[in-house]
């Protein structure tokens, strides 16, 4: 991979955690040597082979990534909470139910061979199997019923070394070394404390009551650090699903972070399986691509009654996939846009190419990301010439800086490290702020703005952070003035999109363009 100019910066991690949050964190993390990682890699390849060899057919490619994290994640104990959001019958429940199966009959096998890593599955893996109802528990209940019973895992239950059987059956399915698999729901008024699981599953997690989850489901794995798999498919609101799906990927774009989450829309279980394609093809005839139905149930698309700034499929449809990161641009005149750090956020700059000769006739000038600097775990005087270095690799024309809290400050010492640059102090007031936003949503309607999306470049954890901010940001309505801001959740962040509302504000007003020099397209490789 090409090192690009903030590659350097990678090191540096968020900073917006309080002390015991910081220290929680680096509690649960687990870091493993080579030797145990090789022992972990070796008891998930052979879990996997279990895993093919029960269900009578290989996983297909876009479901083994979410089997491996899953077999991995109770291995090593990390308790991680795992979401899947797949696509209608695409055999999310399916690659579950053959993972669970396999783990029941294996880990207390395994447990006595690698005692520090899965002593505590010496007496049996306890999985609970959760849903919103009671039927939809019955049928990822019965998948696993039936992958137990099969004559490949009685076949397999005979050997020697395992020497395993099924004992009883009903809600509670239990074989001999002391695994079980449970069969309950997570309605409101069902009463479902007081069990210990090792792995807690949600199916059809959209569904489910959020306060019943952390309440009641959630502390069901505290003594055994529990793995827990929410999956599902989108919806119309917000709930314990999406909030849970949005926080790991915010998490992924962290250094050294595990994949928490796993997608695969219809087009991804098509291309494995072309029989599911062709019928999904049928029904977006017979129902339209654009209709609610084939949104949630194909193409993942959550249809949120609260208001979003903006959506996935725009994000990626504005993302040029020919383009790199800009590190240097002299040609023409560019604008910058600069949100200072507060307590809990990162200070982000955003350089944005302006086709200042050819404006629409309604003013709009094409935008173009050409980078982005984000300067985490750095002091105030640091930055001040991280910026100033980092824009000397361009032909500056404006900066715009957020003049809330420092950002006063930060203006006027810029003014005077960049004496040949404007440096404008734009207001954080509501009526400052409407009007940031309100230009930036009219570029994105207009498709006047776009962003480097080269594969290289969506390796780039600053590509990730903005990509997942542009998502999370919401719209709120004061007044007559339309805001956007991060939800008010763990690790949500708007300093990307407001670094670029800054930017492009700066275009919106100026009626004396600069001189410039009109050459070809520089940002579509050849």
């Amino acid at each position: 991979m090409t090192l690009t100019a903030d590659d350097d910066l990678l090191d540096y991690e968020l900073l917006d955690e309080t002390e015991t949050e910081r220290q929680a964190r680096e509690d649960t993390e687990v870091r493993l040597d080579e030797i145990s990682q090789a022992n972990v890699d070796l008891i998930v390849d052979k879990t996997m082979v279990v895993v093919d060899e029960l269900s009578g057919h290989p996983l297909y490619e876009y479901q083994k990534p979410f089997a491996r994290r899953f077999v991995e994640s109770l291995v090593i104990g990390d308790g991680a909470t795992l979401t899947a959001l797949f696509s209608r019958q695409s055999g999310k429940s399916e690659t579950v139910a053959n993972v669970i199966a396999a783990v029941m009959i294996l880990f207390p096998v395994l447990s006595r061979i690698f005692p520090e890593l899965m002593g505590k599955f010496r007496e049996g893996v306890w999985v609970g199997a959760f849903a919103p109802v009671d039927d939809q528990a019955d049928n990822l209940y019965a998948r696993i019923v039936s992958r137990l019973t099969s004559d490949r895992a009685m076949e397999l239950m005979t050997d020697p070394d395992i020497d395993d059987s099924v004992r009883a059956k009903g809600r509670t399915l239990t074989l001999r070394s002391g695994s079980l698999v449970r069969k309950q729901t997570c309605h409101p008024r069902a009463i479902i404390e007081g069990r210990t699981y090792h792995v807690i599953l949600i199916d059809e997690c959209q569904g489910a009551d959020e306060r019943v989850v952390n309440k009641s489901i959630g502390p069901m794995g505290a003594s055994t650090n529990a793995t827990m798999v929410f999956t599902g498919t989108p919806s119309y609101e917000k709930g314990v699903f999406y909030r849970t799906i949005q926080l790991n990927k915010r998490q992924a774009t962290k250094r050294g972070s595990r994949q928490n989450h796993f997608e695969a829309d219809w087009k991804a279980a098509a291309k494995a399986n072309p029989h599911y394609g062709r019928f999904v093809k049928k029904e977006l005839l017979r129902i339209g691509e654009d209709s609610d139905e084939f949104k949630l149930s194909y193409r993942l698309m959550w249809l949120l009654a609260q208001g979003m700034f903006t959506t996935a499929e725009v994000i990626s449809s504005l993302g040029d996939k020919s383009m790199e990161i800009v590190k240097d641009w002299y040609r023409s005149p560019i604008l910058v846009g600069i949100d200072p750090a507060r307590k809990q956020d990162s200070t982000i700059a955003t350089a944005v190419w302006v086709d200042w000769a050819n404006p629409d006739e309604f003013g709009f000038y094409n935008h173009r990301i050409l980078n982005w600097l984000d300067l985490s775990g750095m002091n105030w005087e640091e930055q001040y010439f991280r910026l100033v270095e980092w824009m000397s690799h361009y032909y500056v024309y404006k900066v715009g800086v957020d003049s809330g809290g420092v950002g006063d400050a930060v203006a006027q010492r810029l003014q005077v490290l960049m004496p040949g640059v404007e440096v404008v102090p734009l207001g954080s007031q509501r009526p400052d702020q409407s009007k940031r936003w309100k230009h930036l949503s009219q570029l994105l309607d207009r498709h006047r703005i776009a962003w480097p999306a080269h594969a290289k470049t969506r390796r780039l954890r600053t590509y990730r952070r903005f990509a997942q901010q542009m998502e999370d940001l919401q719209l709120v309505y004061t007044g007559p003035y339309m805001l956007a801001e991060a939800p008010n959740e763990a690790d949500a962040h708007d300093d990307y999109p407001d670094s670029l509302a800054m930017a492009c504000i700066l275009a919106s007003d100026d009626n004396q363009m600069p001189e410039i020099e009109v050459g070809n397209n520089p940002f579509f490789r050849r």
